[in-house]
């Protein structure tokens, strides 16, 4: 019988160890690019989902039939955002409507959804005031720079009217 020497069976061990060893690192390494893309792809607040996505999307026709509708009715709508900041980073936010015989539009109820596209979950509601003359105002926390988004929503118009405008600020 050939029996192992004991020179053998310590590198026997050595190299089971070194291969156990090897094949344990390469898991972890792989559980660590693992760990940090599910990290990436989770925690950027970029990247947000829209709720209701698809009900929307079966809604498109009444969507597109709310943003025409201003030109349908024959009002002029304007959406006009501050260049400045005040101190505590709030912009103002002023929306004029005049009917088609170049009246002031009053008594709307006008909401406004206010984000910015680099932190799109995060998402201002608003009611934008009635100040008189057609002129709806107010102030949200705009101070950061970058591309925001402004979705107003119309009511007590005759009918839902939307108006969105995407803007870049500067700081």
């Amino acid at each position: 019988m050939n029996r192992k020497s004991d020179v053998e069976i310590k590198a026997e061990r050595k190299a089971k160890r070194f291969y156990i060893g090897l094949v344990l690192l390469l898991f972890a390494i792989q559980a660590s690019i693992l760990g940090t893309a599910i990290r990436l792809a989770i925690g950027d607040p970029a990247l947000a989902v829209v709720p209701d996505y698809h009900q929307a999307a079966l809604q498109w026709d009444d969507a597109q039939a709310a943003k025409q509708a201003s030109a349908k009715m024959g009002w002029d709508i304007s959406l006009q955002v501050s260049d400045v900041a005040d101190g505590a980073g709030k912009r103002a936010i002023e929306f004029f409507a005049v009917n088609q015989d170049g009246e002031p539009v009053a008594n709307l109820q006008v909401r406004a959804r206010v984000y910015r596209h680099a932190r799109a979950d995060q998402v201002q509601r608003i009611e934008l005031e009635n100040v008189g003359e057609g002129r709806y105002m107010a102030m949200p926390s705009m101070a950061a720079a970058g591309l925001w988004q402004v979705e107003l929503d119309v009511q007590n118009a005759g009918q839902p009217m939307t108006l969105t405008r995407t803007l870049e600020l500067e700081s």
